[in-house]
Order: C-alpha cells, then structure tokens, then sequence
C-alpha cells in the first residue's frame, strides 16, 4: 500500500508540536499572539492542502502572514476613519466658535505662573 498524505489538520499539529519550544520561549502575550497565527492559519486549510507534499511549513507561514497582513489593513482602514472623523469633528467645533485652531500665545508672566497654586498666609 502506498503512504498516504497527511492531512491539512495533522500538518498543522506537526507544525505546533516542532514550534512548541520556541512557543515557550516567548513571551505570554506573545505566545497567545503565536496561537492566534496558527488558529489563522487554520482558517486557510484549503490553500495549505494545495502545499508541496515535502514541505508543509511554508503554506502555514504564509497563511500566517497573510493573516496578519489583513488585519494590518483593516487597522489601517479604521484609524485612516477614525482620523477623518476627528478632523470632520474639529473644523464644525472650529466653525462652531467652540474650538481654536491654535492656542493663544502666552505672555513670559502667563508662563511663570503656569503649574504654581497661591498660598495664602493666615
């Protein structure tokens, strides 16, 4: 009989279990952002069952990396919003009169007193 394939799953397994001790040299924070790559990587057993039959690791990198990349993107997309909406908020606050644009420049006395509270002797 001839051998068969290994499947997607057990491909995967044998990637944590070879990775284990580098897993346990990381950081806690960074072994949960590791199991999160592999879980990713998980999510693209279709594309890493099309792997080299020799070489199973570098689809689940890649799938890692792929993974990360469009959550990179989708971070970037919300603050790339979120800085719009911030600047939307401050030019109705600025034409609102409720916010100045810049500051007004402090006189050298403005500045001496900045950060001091008056004691009264009594």
């Amino acid at each position: 009989m001839g051998q068969s394939t290994p499947t997607t799953t057990m491909a995967l397994d044998t990637f944590e279990h070879r990775y284990a001790q580098f897993r346990s040299e990381l950081h806690p924070r960074e072994q949960t952002t590791f199991d999160r790559l592999v879980e990713a990587a998980r999510r693209h057993s279709n594309a890493i069952n099309r792997r080299p039959h020799l070489d199973f690791e570098r689809p689940v990198m890649l799938a890692m990396l792929m993974e990360a990349m469009r959550e990179l993107d989708d971070t970037r997309a919300r603050l790339h919003k979120t800085h719009e909406q911030l600047q939307e908020a401050c030019r109705a606050l600025a034409e609102a009169g409720m916010m100045r644009r810049r500051p007004r420049r402090l006189t050298a006395q403005e500045m001496g007193k900045l950060g001091q509270a008056r004691i009264d002797a009594g």
